[in-house]
Protein backbone atom coordinates (compact mmCIF):
# COMPACT_ATOMS: atom_id res chain seq x y z
CA UNK A 1 0.00 0.00 0.00
CA UNK A 2 1.47 3.69 -0.76
CA UNK A 3 1.43 5.85 1.36
CA UNK A 4 -1.01 9.29 0.97
CA UNK A 5 2.46 11.40 2.41
CA UNK A 6 4.67 9.60 -0.17
CA UNK A 7 2.10 10.86 -2.69
CA UNK A 8 2.75 14.36 -1.95
CA UNK A 9 6.72 14.16 -1.56
CA UNK A 10 6.42 12.81 -5.36
CA UNK A 11 4.65 15.24 -6.60
CA UNK A 12 6.31 18.17 -5.21
CA UNK A 13 9.84 16.33 -6.00
CA UNK A 14 8.77 16.31 -9.84
CA UNK A 15 7.17 19.91 -9.76
CA UNK A 16 10.71 20.98 -8.35
CA UNK A 17 12.58 18.89 -11.30
CA UNK A 18 10.38 20.43 -13.97
CA UNK A 19 10.81 23.84 -12.46
CA UNK A 20 14.96 23.40 -12.92
CA UNK A 21 14.86 22.21 -15.86
CA UNK A 22 12.67 24.58 -17.43
CA UNK A 23 15.07 27.41 -15.58
CA UNK A 24 17.72 25.13 -17.17
CA UNK A 25 16.82 25.46 -20.45
CA UNK A 26 16.12 28.92 -20.82
CA UNK A 27 19.00 32.19 -20.99
CA UNK A 28 19.74 34.05 -17.64
CA UNK A 29 19.98 37.61 -18.59
CA UNK A 30 22.73 39.54 -16.86
CA UNK A 31 22.68 41.52 -14.30
CA UNK A 32 23.10 45.52 -14.41
CA UNK A 33 26.72 46.12 -13.10
CA UNK A 34 26.32 48.53 -9.56
CA UNK A 35 26.60 52.49 -10.30
CA UNK A 36 30.26 53.48 -9.62
CA UNK A 37 29.66 57.23 -7.91
CA UNK A 38 33.66 58.08 -8.11
CA UNK A 39 34.78 60.20 -10.78
CA UNK A 40 37.20 58.61 -12.68
CA UNK A 41 38.94 60.14 -16.08
CA UNK A 42 40.44 59.10 -19.62
CA UNK A 43 42.15 62.41 -21.10
CA UNK A 44 43.70 63.21 -24.11
CA UNK A 45 44.84 66.17 -26.52
CA UNK A 46 43.80 66.62 -29.68
CA UNK A 47 46.79 66.40 -31.72
CA UNK A 48 49.33 69.16 -32.86
CA UNK A 49 52.64 69.84 -33.49
CA UNK A 50 55.51 70.35 -30.98
CA UNK A 51 55.70 72.89 -28.51
CA UNK A 52 52.70 72.24 -26.94
CA UNK A 53 50.33 69.37 -25.15
CA UNK A 54 50.01 66.54 -26.19
CA UNK A 55 47.73 63.40 -24.52
CA UNK A 56 51.59 62.37 -23.33
CA UNK A 57 52.94 64.70 -21.43
CA UNK A 58 49.61 66.07 -20.20
CA UNK A 59 50.73 65.32 -16.51
CA UNK A 60 47.62 67.18 -14.65
CA UNK A 61 45.18 69.31 -15.25
CA UNK A 62 41.68 70.93 -13.60
CA UNK A 63 37.92 69.35 -13.24
CA UNK A 64 35.33 71.48 -12.65
CA UNK A 65 31.73 70.35 -12.03
CA UNK A 66 28.53 71.84 -11.94
CA UNK A 67 25.13 70.30 -10.84
CA UNK A 68 22.06 71.38 -9.54
CA UNK A 69 22.93 70.31 -6.01
CA UNK A 70 26.09 72.16 -4.67
CA UNK A 71 26.95 69.09 -2.82
CA UNK A 72 28.21 67.27 -5.93
CA UNK A 73 29.29 70.73 -7.59
CA UNK A 74 33.47 70.85 -7.30
CA UNK A 75 35.18 74.06 -8.00
CA UNK A 76 38.43 73.47 -10.06
CA UNK A 77 39.95 69.87 -8.70
CA UNK A 78 43.54 69.32 -9.75
CA UNK A 79 44.13 65.66 -11.32
CA UNK A 80 47.61 64.48 -11.81
CA UNK A 81 49.30 61.27 -13.46
CA UNK A 82 50.52 58.78 -11.00
CA UNK A 83 53.53 56.60 -11.95
CA UNK A 84 51.35 54.10 -13.20
CA UNK A 85 49.05 56.48 -15.55
CA UNK A 86 46.38 56.57 -13.95
CA UNK A 87 44.78 59.90 -12.80
CA UNK A 88 44.14 60.63 -9.22
CA UNK A 89 41.97 63.72 -8.29
CA UNK A 90 42.97 66.29 -5.51
CA UNK A 91 40.45 65.17 -3.39
CA UNK A 92 37.26 62.51 -3.89
CA UNK A 93 34.63 63.45 -6.33
CA UNK A 94 31.30 62.09 -6.48
CA UNK A 95 28.51 61.36 -9.34
CA UNK A 96 25.13 62.26 -7.89
CA UNK A 97 23.66 59.79 -9.88
CA UNK A 98 23.67 57.98 -12.88
CA UNK A 99 20.89 60.00 -14.73
CA UNK A 100 21.74 63.13 -12.84
CA UNK A 101 22.45 66.12 -15.49
CA UNK A 102 25.83 67.65 -14.67
CA UNK A 103 27.60 70.26 -16.73
CA UNK A 104 31.67 69.80 -16.95
CA UNK A 105 35.10 72.20 -17.43
CA UNK A 106 38.37 70.84 -17.95
CA UNK A 107 41.58 72.77 -18.52
CA UNK A 108 45.23 72.75 -18.66
CA UNK A 109 47.69 74.13 -17.08
CA UNK A 110 46.46 73.59 -13.25
CA UNK A 111 44.73 77.02 -11.79
CA UNK A 112 45.18 78.43 -8.29
CA UNK A 113 42.27 76.45 -6.34
CA UNK A 114 38.78 78.17 -5.57
CA UNK A 115 37.45 78.50 -9.32
CA UNK A 116 33.77 78.33 -9.95
CA UNK A 117 31.92 77.82 -13.58
CA UNK A 118 29.50 80.18 -12.34
CA UNK A 119 32.35 82.90 -12.16
CA UNK A 120 32.28 85.53 -15.30
CA UNK A 121 35.26 85.28 -15.85
CA UNK A 122 35.97 81.71 -14.78
CA UNK A 123 39.90 83.23 -14.26
CA UNK A 124 42.38 85.22 -16.27
CA UNK A 125 45.14 83.37 -18.42
CA UNK A 126 48.52 85.09 -19.55
CA UNK A 127 50.96 83.85 -21.98
CA UNK A 128 54.39 83.91 -22.01
CA UNK A 129 56.45 86.31 -23.09
CA UNK A 130 59.73 84.47 -23.77
CA UNK A 131 58.31 81.52 -25.15
CA UNK A 132 60.40 77.73 -25.77
CA UNK A 133 59.77 74.68 -27.61
CA UNK A 134 59.56 72.52 -24.45
CA UNK A 135 57.58 74.90 -22.18
CA UNK A 136 53.49 74.11 -22.03
CA UNK A 137 52.61 77.05 -19.91
CA UNK A 138 51.37 79.39 -22.52
CA UNK A 139 49.10 76.38 -24.21
CA UNK A 140 45.98 76.73 -22.85
CA UNK A 141 43.90 73.44 -23.28
CA UNK A 142 39.95 73.11 -22.65
CA UNK A 143 37.50 70.69 -23.15
CA UNK A 144 33.85 71.33 -21.84
CA UNK A 145 30.56 69.60 -21.90
CA UNK A 146 27.20 70.60 -20.52
CA UNK A 147 23.51 68.71 -19.53
CA UNK A 148 25.26 65.43 -19.67
CA UNK A 149 24.82 61.87 -17.82
CA UNK A 150 27.23 59.17 -16.61
CA UNK A 151 24.33 57.42 -18.97
CA UNK A 152 25.97 59.28 -22.19
CA UNK A 153 27.87 55.96 -23.89
CA UNK A 154 29.66 58.48 -25.89
CA UNK A 155 31.33 60.11 -22.91
CA UNK A 156 32.13 57.24 -20.92
CA UNK A 157 34.30 54.36 -21.45
CA UNK A 158 33.44 50.93 -20.54
CA UNK A 159 35.67 51.14 -17.32
CA UNK A 160 32.80 54.04 -16.27
CA UNK A 161 35.81 56.83 -16.82
CA UNK A 162 34.90 59.97 -18.29
CA UNK A 163 36.73 60.84 -21.74
CA UNK A 164 38.01 64.45 -21.67
CA UNK A 165 38.79 65.33 -25.19
CA UNK A 166 41.34 68.41 -24.76
CA UNK A 167 41.65 71.07 -27.75
CA UNK A 168 43.74 74.29 -27.08
CA UNK A 169 41.79 77.60 -26.49
CA UNK A 170 44.71 80.03 -27.83
CA UNK A 171 45.94 80.93 -31.05
CA UNK A 172 48.95 79.28 -32.49
CA UNK A 173 51.62 81.98 -34.77
CA UNK A 174 53.94 80.53 -36.99
CA UNK A 175 56.38 82.51 -39.41
CA UNK A 176 57.92 81.03 -41.87
CA UNK A 177 60.86 82.17 -43.39
CA UNK A 178 62.18 81.23 -46.87
CA UNK A 179 66.19 82.17 -47.55
CA UNK A 180 66.76 83.82 -50.36
CA UNK A 181 69.22 81.38 -52.23
CA UNK A 182 72.10 84.34 -52.00
CA UNK A 183 72.47 83.15 -48.28
CA UNK A 184 74.06 80.27 -50.10
CA UNK A 185 77.09 82.09 -52.08
CA UNK A 186 79.43 80.99 -49.41
CA UNK A 187 77.84 77.61 -49.18
CA UNK A 188 74.46 76.44 -47.92
CA UNK A 189 74.19 77.10 -44.16
CA UNK A 190 74.86 74.07 -41.83
CA UNK A 191 72.86 75.53 -38.83
CA UNK A 192 69.95 78.17 -39.00
CA UNK A 193 71.36 81.65 -39.05
CA UNK A 194 67.82 83.05 -37.89
CA UNK A 195 67.75 84.16 -34.10
CA UNK A 196 66.23 86.88 -31.69
CA UNK A 197 62.78 86.87 -33.66
CA UNK A 198 60.12 88.52 -31.52
CA UNK A 199 56.61 88.88 -32.35
CA UNK A 200 54.35 91.59 -31.53
CA UNK A 201 52.52 93.46 -29.83
CA UNK A 202 50.01 91.54 -28.34
CA UNK A 203 47.67 91.85 -26.06
CA UNK A 204 48.93 88.88 -23.19
CA UNK A 205 45.74 88.20 -20.92
CA UNK A 206 42.30 86.95 -21.40
CA UNK A 207 39.38 86.28 -19.26
CA UNK A 208 37.92 82.87 -19.65
CA UNK A 209 34.07 82.19 -19.52
CA UNK A 210 31.04 80.06 -20.70
CA UNK A 211 29.68 82.05 -23.42
CA UNK A 212 26.05 80.63 -25.24
CA UNK A 213 26.88 77.56 -23.82
CA UNK A 214 30.19 77.82 -25.62
CA UNK A 215 34.25 77.37 -23.40
CA UNK A 216 35.02 80.81 -24.78
CA UNK A 217 38.58 83.10 -24.30
CA UNK A 218 36.58 86.49 -24.07
CA UNK A 219 38.41 89.70 -25.63
CA UNK A 220 41.75 90.03 -24.59
CA UNK A 221 42.82 93.04 -22.07
CA UNK A 222 46.03 94.63 -20.50
CA UNK A 223 49.05 96.11 -22.32
CA UNK A 224 50.54 94.90 -25.63
CA UNK A 225 54.15 93.37 -25.58
CA UNK A 226 56.30 91.42 -27.66
CA UNK A 227 56.84 87.99 -27.50
CA UNK A 228 59.97 86.68 -28.10
CA UNK A 229 59.34 82.96 -30.44
CA UNK A 230 61.14 79.99 -30.64
CA UNK A 231 62.34 77.85 -33.38
CA UNK A 232 59.55 74.87 -34.29
CA UNK A 233 62.15 73.83 -37.55
CA UNK A 234 65.18 74.32 -40.01
CA UNK A 235 64.89 72.77 -42.90
CA UNK A 236 68.40 73.52 -45.01
CA UNK A 237 68.63 74.04 -49.14
CA UNK A 238 69.69 70.40 -50.18
CA UNK A 239 68.59 68.73 -53.74
CA UNK A 240 66.59 65.55 -53.71
CA UNK A 241 69.53 63.29 -53.00
CA UNK A 242 69.75 65.04 -49.71
CA UNK A 243 73.09 67.11 -50.78
CA UNK A 244 74.10 70.48 -50.20
CA UNK A 245 72.25 72.97 -53.21
CA UNK A 246 72.94 76.37 -53.19
CA UNK A 247 70.42 76.78 -56.24
CA UNK A 248 67.68 75.73 -53.38
CA UNK A 249 66.29 77.68 -50.37
CA UNK A 250 67.13 76.81 -46.32
CA UNK A 251 63.70 77.56 -44.44
CA UNK A 252 63.32 77.98 -41.05
CA UNK A 253 60.04 78.39 -38.81
CA UNK A 254 59.26 79.87 -35.40
CA UNK A 255 56.01 79.84 -33.66
CA UNK A 256 54.85 81.18 -30.40
CA UNK A 257 51.50 81.06 -28.69
CA UNK A 258 49.10 84.00 -28.74
CA UNK A 259 45.77 84.91 -27.22
CA UNK A 260 42.90 84.82 -29.40
CA UNK A 261 42.30 88.99 -30.28
CA UNK A 262 41.52 91.38 -33.20
CA UNK A 263 44.58 92.84 -34.95
CA UNK A 264 45.59 95.41 -37.69
CA UNK A 265 49.06 94.85 -37.52
CA UNK A 266 52.07 93.37 -35.81
CA UNK A 267 55.82 93.20 -36.52
CA UNK A 268 58.37 90.50 -36.74
CA UNK A 269 61.95 91.06 -35.60
CA UNK A 270 64.53 89.15 -36.06
CA UNK A 271 68.44 88.92 -36.97
CA UNK A 272 69.93 86.85 -39.68
CA UNK A 273 73.74 86.89 -39.84
CA UNK A 274 74.14 89.62 -37.29
CA UNK A 275 72.34 91.76 -39.48
CA UNK A 276 68.61 93.05 -37.78
CA UNK A 277 65.25 92.53 -40.14
CA UNK A 278 61.84 94.25 -39.13
CA UNK A 279 58.63 93.12 -41.05
CA UNK A 280 55.58 94.36 -40.63
CA UNK A 281 51.93 92.45 -41.20
CA UNK A 282 49.16 94.42 -41.61
CA UNK A 283 45.34 93.20 -41.67
CA UNK A 284 43.43 96.66 -43.16
CA UNK A 285 41.74 96.21 -39.99
CA UNK A 286 40.74 93.07 -40.68
CA UNK A 287 42.88 90.76 -38.71
CA UNK A 288 41.74 88.19 -36.36
CA UNK A 289 43.36 85.38 -34.21
CA UNK A 290 40.91 82.98 -33.29
CA UNK A 291 40.70 80.50 -30.72
CA UNK A 292 41.86 76.75 -31.87
CA UNK A 293 43.48 78.22 -34.79
CA UNK A 294 47.32 77.99 -36.17
CA UNK A 295 48.27 80.67 -38.46
CA UNK A 296 51.26 80.75 -40.66
CA UNK A 297 52.69 84.10 -42.40
CA UNK A 298 55.37 83.28 -45.23
CA UNK A 299 58.24 85.44 -45.16
CA UNK A 300 60.71 85.15 -47.88
CA UNK A 301 64.00 87.04 -46.73
CA UNK A 302 66.91 88.56 -48.92
CA UNK A 303 70.01 90.17 -48.41
CA UNK A 304 68.26 93.67 -48.11
CA UNK A 305 64.46 92.73 -48.26
CA UNK A 306 61.45 91.15 -46.44
CA UNK A 307 58.67 90.20 -48.42
CA UNK A 308 55.73 88.31 -47.97
CA UNK A 309 55.57 85.00 -50.36
CA UNK A 310 51.48 84.97 -49.86
CA UNK A 311 48.76 85.13 -47.46
CA UNK A 312 48.80 84.27 -44.29
CA UNK A 313 47.19 81.02 -43.95
CA UNK A 314 44.52 79.62 -40.56
CA UNK A 315 44.09 76.05 -40.06
CA UNK A 316 42.68 74.47 -37.17
CA UNK A 317 45.71 73.57 -34.70
CA UNK A 318 45.31 69.94 -35.36
CA UNK A 319 46.74 69.94 -38.65
CA UNK A 320 43.89 70.46 -40.80
CA UNK A 321 43.04 71.88 -44.02
CA UNK A 322 43.90 75.63 -44.66
CA UNK A 323 41.57 79.79 -45.40
CA UNK A 324 43.75 82.44 -46.63
CA UNK A 325 43.62 85.61 -45.08
CA UNK A 326 43.75 88.74 -47.07
CA UNK A 327 47.09 90.51 -45.76
CA UNK A 328 49.34 93.14 -46.32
Amino acid sequence: MIHKSNIICGSVLALLLTLLGAAGCGKASSPEAPFDPVVRVAPEVAPQTRGSYTTENLKEFDLFIHSENSKYSYTNTKFTKNTSGEWEPAKTMLWEGKKTKFDFLAIAPSQASGLSLTKDPIFVFEVETEQTKESTASDLLWAYKRDISCEDTDLFDSEGKMKIAFNHALSKLKVQFTLGSEFNHSGVPQSNPISDVKIGKFKMQTGIKINNNNFDPVLPFGETKTIQAYEESWTKAVDEAGKDDKTKNCVAVFECIVVPQNWDEFTVNFVLGGKPYTYTANSAGNGLFESGKSYTLPLTVGKDEVIMGNNITATPWDDGGSDDLETD
